[in-house]
């Protein structure tokens, strides 16, 4: 497999439901009906260390100056071309740090694990009629003819993450962009994760909770697509407000919902934190993570803050 499928926007979007086969709308009913977006309460308001920005200036309570990007996991050239503002905070950094390093490697390591090896199938614990519509969606994301027979291999983490975004196509991400730059300014470059770490992460989901997921962005596959777009559209505008408000609705199961952004989001957070704690005390370090990793609630950002770092809106 050549395709990179490493976007993990840690968001699950529900939206409203679109089938002309009965059996498929039947299923989903219990995936639909919980599409409003929950208002931001008051104290919540209050209590946001910022309503903007994408790019902090992180100076530590030993006053070394770093920088802190908020990403996003897309091709969309609106987000993979990076502003001056980025530009020139990573040429005077002296080491970039990834969440995670986009590299031949860490993909390998993704497509390795994406499929079982121990006999099990996705067509055998997914049910026929979400199988079956799984392998109409995934016909729109350019499979070779191995990979799409290879499709009832998929472990559940994986299904849902490839078809949980657009379709991949030739173009730069973000990442890769900042890669290309730290590479030509010859800055040393390191990672928080290794793709394993993350893969870890997904895994410890029980399988119950991986297939709950997948059929419910199989119910709501169009409507994910769609407001994909208006989720990139909250980063270009640098609205972390917004984007804090987009991923607070309601969810088919609270309590699934809880347990994948506790592994996925809180509990990685607390070891990409310590790691950073460590190169920031080097000064000149230019960290470049997902953007909800640093805004949500207990998110990085809030957690510098309470550990004396001074934080400062750079764009």
């Amino acid at each position: 497999m050549k395709k990179k499928h490493t976007v993990l926007f840690l968001l699950i979007i529900i939206s409203n439901l679109s089938f002309a086969n009965n059996d498929i709308r039947d299923k989903c009913k219990e995936f639909s009906g919980n599409i409003e977006k929950s208002a931001l309460n008051l104290d919540f308001k209050k209590n946001i260390l910022f309503k903007s920005g994408v790019l902090w200036e992180v100076t530590t309570p030993n006053k070394k100056i770093n920088y802190l990007f908020g990403t996003m996991h897309s091709q969309d050239y609106s987000v993979s071309r990076y502003p001056p503002e980025v530009r020139l905070a990573l040429v005077n950094s002296k080491k970039l740090i990834f969440e995670i390093i986009p590299s031949y490697q860490a993909n390998a390591a993704y497509i390795d694990n994406m499929y079982f090896k121990d006999g099990k199938q996705l067509n055998h614990i997914l049910e026929e009629v979400f199988f079956k519509q799984l392998k109409e969606q995934i016909q729109n994301y350019n499979l070779t003819d191995e990979e799409f027979k290879n499709i009832k291999y998929l472990k559940p983490w994986a299904a849902f993450n490839l078809i949980g975004r657009p379709k991949t196509v030739t173009a730069p991400t973000l990442e890769s962009n900042l890669l290309k730059l730290a590479k030509q300014r010859m800055l040393h470059i390191g990672s928080l994760e290794s793709m394993d770490e993350v893969i870890s992460s997904l895994e410890k989901l029980s399988d119950n909770d991986q297939l709950n997921i997948l059929r419910d962005t199989i119910c709501n596959h169009k409507s994910i697509i769609k407001e994909t777009k208006t989720l990139v559209d909250l980063y270009v505008q640098r609205d972390i407000l917004g984007i804090l408000n987009f991923n607070n609705k309601k969810y088919f199961d609270e309590d699934l919902y809880k347990r994948y952004m506790q592994l996925m989001l809180h509990d990685r957070n607390k070891k990409m934190l310590s790691k950073m704690i460590n190169e920031f005390e080097n000064s000149g370090i230019f960290v470049a993570v997902g953007i909800l990793h640093l805004i949500s609630e207990r998110g990085i950002l809030e957690e510098l803050s309470n550990q004396g770092y001074k934080l400062k809106v750079i764009y």
